[in-house]
């Protein structure tokens, strides 16, 4: 059970290093846009301007409740003209539910709704399939003026992330530097001390030392012979233990259901999330 609670911890460093890694990478000519957040009501959306040297736009569309095919074809394709009109930059239109997975309205391989405007400022064009804007992208190469067309959005610069990371990286080596520090005094410099006043110091010294040593093995006798009260915390992590021991033995015997039940405690915690973040940025645009 151990080696199975270490692995999400062992995962969110491995994240955190690649994108310490990604940040360090960057180059003072790469600008990184802010996201745009809006609320619609029976949907939320957030726009993310290109980055990194992509040449087009990403925007998700995450619907609350109960969906309705006809009404998100119809907002993937309102919003998709609102924001070609907002921003003139090819665009890719994504859909999901509340739990984060992904919308296919019109077909299973058409989860994608990509649009663009047309060369010499035309209509924007529209299409459920993503060749058709890789094909664009081919053929009308353009180098915008991100500062200019974004000039409302918040950026950052590739330096100015690179520093952030290079400041992070400093502060999670001074934390391992104390926890050095404090493991070292806790386990070599007190016992070491302890054993050097018993040797060296004065008699009444050692008598204390050993006064100590033996109210522990006291202590210890007490709680292996069932005579010790444990304290709160005590029986609380034992209670624990108890709870664990018993929800594993079922998980063993029934792998199935367990299986069933972590992917339904994903889907909650998806949903739950998203409620979460539909309702700050709903109280953040009535703030605007």
């Amino acid at each position: 059970m151990q080696g199975d609670t270490d692995r999400p911890r062992g995962v969110a460093a491995l994240t955190r290093l690649r994108s310490l890694n990604w940040m360090l990478s960057m180059t003072a000519q790469d600008l990184y846009f802010d996201s745009i957040k809006e609320h619609r009501g029976s949907y939320f959306v957030e726009y993310r301007p290109p980055s990194n040297g992509c040449s087009f736009a990403i925007l998700t569309i995450t619907f609350l409740g109960s969906l309705d095919s006809a009404k998100v074809i119809q907002s993937m394709e309102t919003e998709l003209a609102f924001w070609l009109s907002r921003y003139p930059i090819p665009l890719m239109v994504f859909g999901y539910d509340e739990a984060h997975n992904p919308i296919a309205p019109r077909k299973a391989d058409e989860t994608c709704l990509v649009g663009w405007i047309a060369p010499g400022g035309g209509d924007a064009n529209l299409s459920w399939n993503l060749n058709d804007l890789s094909n664009h992208l081919d053929s009308a190469p353009a180098h915008p003026d991100w500062r200019t067309i974004y000039s409302d959005i918040p950026f950052r610069t590739g330096d100015q992330i690179k520093e952030h990371a290079l400041r992070r990286l400093r502060e999670q080596r001074k934390g391992f530097l104390v926890l050095k520090l404090a493991l070292s005094m806790w386990l070599a410099v007190i016992p070491a001390t302890f054993a050097i006043a018993e040797f060296l110091g004065p008699q009444w010294l050692g008598a204390i030392v050993l006064a100590y040593s033996l109210w522990k093995a006291w202590r210890v006798a007490r709680e292996l012979w069932g005579h010790s009260t444990p304290s709160p915390s005590a029986s609380a992590s034992r209670e624990k233990q108890r709870k664990m021991d018993h929800y594993f033995y079922h998980c063993e015997r029934n792998p199935g259901g367990f299986a069933r039940l972590v992917l339904e405690n994903f889907d909650a915690d998806a949903r739950e999330r998203t409620r979460i973040e539909a309702a700050q940025i709903a109280a953040n645009s009535q703030l605007k």
